[in-house]
């Protein structure tokens, strides 16, 4: 449990920091000038988080579970320095991107090297914990950042955080053991020999399809209209990356850095898609409800933002309770087909309920939103690595963790899409909360209908994902 915990302390800064960012960005970009640019302190980080997901895998196999997560927790530390040091905006976005490069590492480490220390029946288990630390770091977060931002200053939120990410880097050299199974390949290969197993020109495509797709989502339709020639282009470098990533995979790589043969084991495909659509089901939810309370309650910023704590202790619930059940009975279909149903569950209460006059009851529907989402993320996980091969299961793992940021970037550019219907004609959401009387009666149900529009989305899929997971294999995990 002591080298778990190490793992778990890298898991919390992490999730912490992406809060801070929230509670924040507005304060950085506002002392450079710059409040246009505020939202790439956000994008840049999650672009590079998505980028570097796949590598980590097929790193770890080839330098070493431990040598790969001390890289993650160096390059988290030099970006969360040069954040908090940066003189210009530009810097601390580029400072930002460095970070989402380690906390990728750090978060797809501790569910590869969770598979090496402890048997698959416990290492759901071991995920709720992940997910209980995740959960909090993402709560505490905000708080800490809001207060130090408003107190001593912004960079200090950041440079806070400097000294715990360099204890935990001789945490991790000195208390983490990991087992000979997932040490290197080849422990007496030289350097060289190691360097020339890396795929270079399949990651270099690969991180170009990936870049570019996520651009589109991202910024299409917010930052730039879908017309747009950047967001054209975008798509059109996507796509020609993306075949040329195939024949590189299929035709040039000796060791791939995604092996294509991944895609056509049956468990990976329906992992992949299940994870990604319960992600965006998850963030279109975490977008509107904020914006719903908004304009039915005229909630503050702080308030709406509260309004998400049903689904966090949901997602908490969920997790504790499947690495429970897994552990006793190994057996994970059905928690993932529960999972689906309690998202569909919330978004259908949420159609039924949410009209403008929510009651105390009614704000707790999203709890089964969050539950899901617990449980789908530790069931899953133990489904896909309980179907590869043992040497598989880190490259597999890391594409599932990108599987959900692409799903998560799906689910806001989604839900900003279709909410883009009423912000077109009223661009300044703080405009309703202004209005009364008559007037304000008359604009509320357009802006609920545009939100209604955001619950469909994630109720399609999360039916898409159930569909799924009914015909998902399953075989019982030996104890």
């Amino acid at each position: 449990m002591a080298t778990i915990s190490v793992l778990l302390i890298g898991v919390f800064i992490s999730q912490a920091d992406t809060s801070l960012v929230l509670a924040t960005y507005g304060k950085i970009s506002s002392e450079f000038h710059d409040l246009e640019s505020g939202s790439w302190l956000l994008s840049s980080y999650m672009l590079a988080m998505c980028v570097s997901q796949p590598f980590f895998g097929k790193l770890s196999d080839i330098y070493g579970r431990k040598r790969c997560l001390q890289v993650a927790y160096t390059l988290f530390a030099i970006g969360t320095a040069g954040s908090g040091l940066g003189l210009s905006m530009g810097q601390v976005i580029a400072a930002r991107a460095i970070q989402g490069a380690g906390g990728a590492g750090m978060v797809c480490m501790v569910s590869i090297l969770l598979t090496d220390l402890v048997p698959l029946h416990e290492v759901a288990q071991y995920r709720s914990y992940v997910n209980v630390v995740q959960t909090v770091g993402r709560s505490c977060g905000g708080v800490i950042g809001g207060f130090l931002a408003s107190t001593i200053g912004w960079r200090w939120a950041f440079l806070a955080q400097c000294p715990p990410i360099f204890f935990s880097i001789l945490l991790v050299q000195w208390k983490l053991h990991v087992p000979q199974k997932s040490l290197e390949n080849s422990s007496n290969e030289s350097s060289w020999d190691k360097l020339k197993r890396i795929d270079f020109v399949g990651g270099l495509w690969l991180s170009l399809t990936i870049l570019a797709a996520l651009l589109v989502l991202d910024t299409g339709g917010q930052k730039f209209p879908w017309s747009h020639p950047i967001i054209i282009a975008s798509a059109c470098v996507a796509a020609v990356g993306g075949v040329a990533f195939c024949l590189v995979e299929r035709y040039w790589a000796k060791e791939p850095i995604f092996p294509l043969q991944l895609l056509t084991h049956y468990v990976v495909v329906t992992s992949y898609t299940i994870v990604s659509l319960q992600a965006l089901a998850q963030t279109s939810l975490m977008f509107i409800v904020p914006i719903y309370f908004q304009v039915t309650r005229n909630a503050s910023t702080a308030v709406a933002g509260a309004s998400m704590v049903p689904a966090v202790l949901g997602n908490t619930v969920g997790g504790l309770l499947t690495g429970y059940w897994i552990k006793r009975t190994g057996w994970y279909k059905l928690p993932t087909i529960v999972a689906c149903i309690s998202a569909g569950l919330a978004f259908t209460l949420m159609l039924t309920m949410w009209w403008g006059h929510t009651g105390i009851l009614g704000d707790l529907v999203i709890f089964p939103g969050g539950f899901a989402t617990g449980v789908a993320h530790s069931a899953v996980f133990i489904g896909l690595t309980s179907g590869v091969a043992e040497h598989e299961v880190a490259i597999a793992g890391s594409g599932m963790y990108l599987s959900v940021s692409v799903g998560a970037v799906s689910g806001i550019s989604g839900a900003s899409a279709i909410f883009q219907i009423i912000s077109n004609a009223l661009s300044d959401i703080n405009y309703i909360q202004n209005v009364k009387g008559h007037l304000r009666d008359l604009m509320l149900p357009a802006y609920i209908s545009a939100i209604h529009l955001v619950f469909v989305l994630g109720l399609v899929s999360s039916v898409v994902a159930f569909a799924v997971a009914v015909f998902t294999r399953e075989r019982k995990l030996l104890r």
